[in-house]
């Protein structure tokens, strides 16, 4: 391991994918390590508490344990600035060239085009080298493992915001063990998912597959994870791993261990805040007899602060006083004179609390006169008064007759923020795979809003496993099918449930695979082929069935089933469909022949749906893309010039015109002068890096930069 370079998980995962690269005889075998890695990195980096339950874990046998603390001490004894990854990755892919180290530019390449891309490529890269399959057919096969083996896989392919956190819980306790607590967040981080790497690496296949699919820690669990660290003589890992299940939204695990830091940890500078953060969670919960008594603690505390924690103290208990129905007015008074005798910059401080507190009690009025009390300050600090001066013109924006904030209009915007912020937590657990946690902020949401958004809340009750919850939300036909599923429920019964749907969704122009999708990916492979055989049972042989057949067949592609896709859609051809519609899923089946290797099947399937309509630019350039394959240059480049004509604002197919003419023009290498020719910045770049390669100057690193054709050219000679 190369400590002063840095960024040690990408170090190891290149050392790991070189060992495949190029290995023709295990490519099976290799191909589902680097998927299972894949994902074991992608949930080590988003989801906390399995991050806990694997560190927990090294930490409990003594050779990981070793390895890891050791690994700490080198880089914390190093002078660890890492480069850029960007940069990093180029600059190993310049040594592996300059080594003509063939394995290790393979890994690099597919490291490279990962990060372009913004998708994980690794393993259909790195697998397509050397075997007569096309990275696409891995990617089917990457799709099939997935789904058959991984629960809730679309918590993967799922588009949404995931949260990538840097902070985890127990990293920092594993940092204190290993004497490197002084160590960005970033880098202790870095440190423990290079270990962890290399640890699921030692598994067997079993034991993986039984770890990817663990399901959210407990707060037993998470008592359990952090009972060593209420052992310590430093508070900072057990304050550090209680803030993030409070911001992640387990506040039952934050709560317990909030308090036992208060009683782990009294009379240091930890305390107060778990008094506060109690509070504060109690207060979420509703609970607010027990909130004050936790601010009373915070306050008690605070009074040994000095005047401005004092005052803060006292703001936190009138917040919950009010709720309580108490009469706050003289903690107000008693606030108002501590603040009178605190320094300009405390007293803003203080002022912008009490405007932020007002805020969330919906109170315009006040908090418009804490905010003019910032302003009429002399010498408030920038931040402050740069927020204050904000948030007043947003105000004033909202003023009604009297020139008075107006409640009504300010309230409305107010819970509109705060119902998204909500959702967009939830939407963050769920791709975090804490589909409860999720539930929990869309119910906060709503709770704010007054807008039930049950499709969310099913979403997340099917990934938990809540089939009561799941029942509940469940509004159409197709939801009501995927519960069924849950429910154990025959398969005839789901797909008699889910033909309407599927019939509705063909007869409005819907998208019928995501109708379907959800059912399939629950149901085992015979329940799946039976449920498809009811809903293609149609009595019409015409346009419905053939969509309905594109559809499943879709699906099928989806999961990574090719051969089933390839059938439904020779189903929908023998449907008798429309010109139109069988133009279609001609195109559809060139598509699919296509992303399966089948060059020659998927020029003579693009052919037939252009002999159904001619004016079809996106069939026409997917046979150019299929002589690419072929490296039939001249008919690419005449597929090519129908689409530019038929579509010309498409700039991808012009793009693409102009690669191609550049092959015939001057053919330099096959592999480089395809990726080129397809286009797509992945594509690009490594065409780019080869033509550098080979080119009379030498490799140059920026040639990873380019983005366009003519970037490019200027690397072809």
């Amino acid at each position: 391991m190369r400590v002063r370079e840095g960024n040690l998980t990408q170090q190891y995962f290149c050392d790991y994918l070189t060992m495949f690269a190029g290995d023709a005889e295990a490519k099976e075998a290799g191909h589902e390590e680097i998927v299972l890695s894949n994902l074991f990195l992608h949930r080590m980096s988003v989801d906390g508490g399995f991050h806990a339950r694997v560190l927990s874990s090294i930490l409990g046998h003594e050779s990981d344990r070793s390895l890891l603390l050791d690994l700490f001490k080198e880089v914390s004894g190093e002078a660890y600035t890492p480069l850029p990854l960007a940069e990093w990755l180029k600059s190993a892919y310049d040594s592996a060239v300059k080594n003509a180290d063939v394995k290790r530019k393979t890994a690099l390449a597919a490291l490279l085009r990962s990060q372009i891309s913004g998708t994980n490529m690794a393993a259909e890269i790195v697998s397509a080298s050397g075997s007569p399959y096309p990275e696409s057919w891995w990617q089917l096969k990457s799709r099939r493992l997935t789904v058959e083996e991984i629960e809730n896989p679309d918590i993967y392919f799922g588009v949404g915001r995931r949260p990538f956190w840097h902070s985890f819980p127990l990293d920092e306790y594993a940092a204190v063990l290993g004497g490197a607590e002084t160590l960005p967040p970033e880098i202790i981080y870095d440190i423990i998912i290079c270990v962890a790497g290399d640890w699921f690496s030692t598994l067997t296949r079993e034991e993986k597959i039984i770890w990817l699919n663990m399901p959210r820690t407990t707060p037993d669990e998470w008592a359990k994870f952090a009972a060593p660290l209420l052992t310590l003589d430093t508070p900072g890992p057990v304050l550090s791993t209680a803030n993030w299940l409070y911001a992640s939204g387990n506040h039952d695990a934050a709560l317990d261990l909030y308090a036992n830091i208060t009683l782990a940890f009294p009379q240091t500078p930890v305390e107060k805040p778990a008094f506060e953060l109690m509070g504060a969670i109690l207060s979420e919960f509703g609970d607010v007899d027990y909130a004050f008594e936790a601010y009373k603690s915070a306050f008690l505390l605070a009074r040994n602060e000095g005047p401005y924690q004092t005052a803060v103290g006292l703001k936190n208990l009138c917040e919950v006083g009010e709720d309580l129905g108490e009469d706050m007015r003289d903690y107000y008074i008693r606030i108002a004179s501590i603040a009178e005798e605190l320094p300009s910059a405390d007293r803003v401080r203080l002022y912008f609390d009490l405007a932020s507190s007002a805020r969330k009690k919906y109170n315009y009025l006040d908090e418009y006169a804490y905010l003019e009390r910032i302003i009429g300050e002399e010498g408030a600090e920038e931040p402050l008064f740069s927020r204050t001066m904000s948030r007043i013109s947003e105000m004033n924006e909202s003023l009604d007759v009297d020139g008075k904030p107006d409640d009504s209009l300010l309230r409305a915007k107010d819970v509109r923020e705060q119902a998204e912020m909500l959702t967009a937590r939830g939407d963050a657990a769920y791709f975090g795979f804490d589909p409860v946690c999720a539930m929990f902020w869309y119910n906060r949401s709503d709770s704010i809003s007054g807008i039930n958004s049950s499709g969310k809340k099913y979403r997340a009750a099917v990934a938990a496993g809540l089939y009561a919850e799941a029942k509940e939300y469940a509004s159409t036909s197709a939801e009501k099918a995927v519960v069924m599923v849950m429910g154990g429920d025959p398969p005839h019964l789901v797909a008699r449930e889910l033909n309407p749907a599927v019939t509705n969704a063909w007869k409005t122009g819907g998208d019928i695979q995501s109708v379907i999708s959800p059912v399939l990916m629950m149901l085992p492979h015979e329940d799946r082929v039976l449920v498809c055989d009811i809903l293609t049972d149609r009595s019409t042989r015409d346009d419905e069935k053939s969509l309905v057949c594109s559809g499943i067949a879709a699906c099928y592609m989806s999961l990574g089933m090719p051969d089933e896709a390839r059938q439904m859609f020779r189903l929908a051809l023998r449907a008798n469909p429309s010109n139109t519609v069988r133009a279609r899923v001609h195109s559809e089946l060139g598509w699919l022949e296509y992303e399966t290797g089948n060059y020659d099947a998927s020029s003579e399937a693009y052919l037939s749906a252009l002999k159904m309509n001619e004016r079809f630019p996106a069939a026409w350039a997917g046979f150019a893309r299929s002589c690419i394959c072929q490296s039939k240059y001249p008919e690419a480049q005449a597929a090519l010039e129908n689409a530019v004509r038929q579509h010309p604002v498409n700039t991808a197919y012009q793009e693409m015109r102009e690669a191609v003419q550049a092959v015939i023009a001057h053919p330099v290498d096959e592999t480089a002068d395809r990726l080129f020719a397809l286009s797509g910045n992945t594509g690009l770049a490594a065409a780019a890096a080869i033509y550098s390669e080979i080119s009379s100057s030498g490799f140059k690193k920026e040639a990873w930069d380019v983005t366009s054709v003519a970037d490019v050219l200027r690397y072809r000679e």
